[in-house]
């Protein structure tokens, strides 16, 4: 499903180039969940935001599946995105829509009639808890509701892969549980996942 080669990416600072991925090189296999740990700073975050390019790398290729994303245009590159869900560790939520409007949105944006998208959102807002929140906007929601709402709104793609960047490391102990549940009920579906944490014991 992913294929990475020789991957690198560097950034300018005032301080000269640093150096955050050298000569990266990895296979994650169709239905595999792939983990990828390390110290803060040591550049999870940098791969993961490579693979779907929202960073650029410096060098090296990214395929998936089969397509290679570092040669396409930018119009090629935003149709391959649309198979791809991404988690971040900030839930980036929209606060003014409800909670069937957010899973909603990219639904719309695909052009999906207002109906059939509400019908989608609403089987995955079931899957991953939330029915009783539907109409909930996310200041209404803990962490771990907002985390969830967020797997929803990216499953509503049928993506291929799904990259979680951190995605308990805003919330506490107790509502990390909530979101692993939802990642296992993916993982028995033999959804692709990719998982950047440094919580070891949330990997296992």
């Amino acid at each position: 499903m992913i294929e990475i080669k020789n991957l690198e990416k560097s950034f300018k600072t005032s301080y000269g180039a640093i150096t955050a991925l050298k000569d990266i090189n990895l296979t994650v296999n169709d239905g595999e969940i792939f983990g990828i740990i390390g110290l803060s700073g040591a550049g999870k975050s940098t791969l993961v935001r490579c693979i779907n390019l929202l960073e650029r790398p410096t060098k090296g290729e990214v395929v998936l599946d089969g397509k290679s994303l570092t040669a396409l245009n930018k119009k090629e590159l935003l149709k391959v995105r649309q198979s791809i869900g991404m988690i971040f560790q900030g839930f980036n939520l929209l606060e003014q829509r409800n909670v069937l409007k957010n899973v909603c949105y990219p639904l719309e944006i695909a052009g999906v009639k207002k109906a059939d998208a509400e019908k989608k959102a609403k089987e995955l807002i079931e899957m991953v808890g939330l029915s009783d929140r539907l109409l909930s906007y996310p200041s209404q929601l803990s962490g771990g509701q907002k985390q969830r709402v967020a797997i929803a709104r990216a499953l509503a793609m049928n993506p291929k892969l799904m990259l979680f960047d951190e995605p308990t490391s805003a919330l506490d102990p107790e509502l990390t549980g909530e979101v692993l549940n939802v990642m296992k009920k993916l993982a028995e579906k033999k959804m692709t996942m990719l998982v950047v944490t440094h919580e070891i014991a949330f990997a296992k």
